[in-house]
């Protein structure tokens, strides 16, 4: 059996309780646009609740700061689509609250400046994740406290210059060694290096063909990066993150989940069973 783990619910009840709400009003109809979901959160961000998320997700406040709250509404549109996803309904409640987390996460360190893409925010956001989850009740490993800080100077050093000279990517051939060190950090296979694991390679996947992800995987790559104990946090996660944007364009979120699903089929296809 599963170890229990913290719940997120119980650390931001009001944010998990708005979420609920809101993606039961999307399903009913209730909610119908963009425009009547962002005064929503307009009005629920308030400055009480945005110190209550940093204690627990340090990092909120900064990347709400952010392109006018950009990523801090895709974040809270993710975690309403995980409400919605059928693969979180249909998990145990292990898995749900491993999703939980990682939706909380996985963007938090994304820096959007002028309409571009930050390709190196999911190895940030691992990072954040790493140095947080013990506050919140996550147990670590014996070597945690001296594997942090050299592992987190790994992850944010892995970066190389794009390939037309404009920004950087994730350096991936430092992936095996990024993720063995999640692994010293949490124990193989543990929640904690689980959802850091997975809010690192949520870009590392081409899953919708007209939104590429820069800095993707190879595809010879992806069994020395995925462990077959990831695969359905990580597969959630992705159908989650396309999933936030399309809340109300059923026809694209179809289309998208189902590329999503077939590269993922193909991913499992390669790992050991």
């Amino acid at each position: 059996m599963a170890a229990t783990i913290p719940s997120l619910n119980d650390h931001l009840p009001d944010l998990c309780g708005f979420v609920r709400t809101l993606a039961r009003q999307i399903e009913a109809g209730v909610l119908q646009d963009g425009e009547q979901l962002s005064r929503r959160f307009r009005d629920f961000y308030t400055a009480d609740r945005m110190a209550a998320i940093e204690k627990v997700a340090p990092g909120w406040r900064e990347m709400a700061s952010h392109a006018n709250g950009a990523t801090l509404d895709h974040i809270t549109q993710a975690l309403i689509a995980l409400q919605l996803l059928p693969e979180y309904r249909q998990a145990t409640r292990h898995l749900q609250s491993m999703l939980e987390w990682t939706v909380l996460y996985h963007d938090l360190g994304k820096q959007v400046i002028a309409g571009q893409r930050d390709a190196l925010h999911a190895f940030r956001s691992a990072t954040m994740a790493a140095s947080t989850l013990p506050t919140v009740g996550f147990p670590v490993s014996a070597t945690y406290s001296a594997t942090l800080e050299p592992w987190t100077r790994l992850v944010l050093g892995a970066a190389v210059a794009a390939p037309d000279g404009k920004g950087l990517l994730p350096d991936n051939r430092v992936l095996p060694e990024i993720l063995r060190g999640v692994e010293q950090l949490f124990g193989a296979d543990s929640a904690a290096a689980l959802i850091v694991q997975a809010s690192l390679l949520h870009q590392s996947l081409n899953v919708v063909p007209e939104w590429p992800n820069p800095g993707s995987v190879a595809e010879a790559e992806l069994a020395r990066c995925i462990r077959p104990a990831l695969l359905p946090l990580l597969e959630a996660m992705m159908l989650v993150d396309s999933d936030a944007w399309q809340l109300f364009a059923q026809d694209d979120k179809a289309k998208f989940r189902a590329s999503t699903l077939a590269v993922f089929a193909t991913v499992r296809a390669q790992l050991p069973s």
